[in-house]
């Protein structure tokens, strides 16, 4: 309803259908799953399979399993790394993705929001 939208811009609302929040925080608040995930788990056979669906690989490769950062589906530029496959280094890599992201700051950001608000 094309109506609907004009009028709303003309009130000085700008129609959208999710809320905007930054990229930041929606990571921590994933990363808080991700971990709360890996909780309920007890052997590292339960991290196979998973898809992209979390932050780890559905696989092990070599005895590592990849982790990456994964916002709406989409890979974080530069968060992919790889540990050891055991459940406790799976974690302890989360974690500490999480604490990178608790102490960056929103500029830090930019960026990477400024590049997927272009795609």
């Amino acid at each position: 309803m094309d109506w609907l939208k004009d009028a709303m811009r003309e009130k000085g609302l700008e129609p959208q259908t999710t809320a905007r929040a930054p990229l930041r925080s929606k990571l921590l608040s994933k990363a808080d799953r991700m971990l709360a995930e890996l909780d309920s788990y007890s052997t590292e056979a339960e991290l196979d399979g998973n898809g992209v669906k979390f932050w780890w690989g559905e696989k092990s490769v070599n005895g590592q399993r990849r982790l990456v950062m994964r916002d709406g589906g989409k890979v974080v530029d530069g968060s992919v790394t790889y540990v050891e496959n055991t459940l406790d280094a799976v974690r302890e890599g989360i974690a500490a993705m999480r604490d990178i992201i608790a102490n960056s700051t929103a500029e830090q950001w930019a960026e990477a929001e400024a590049a997927r608000r272009k795609q």
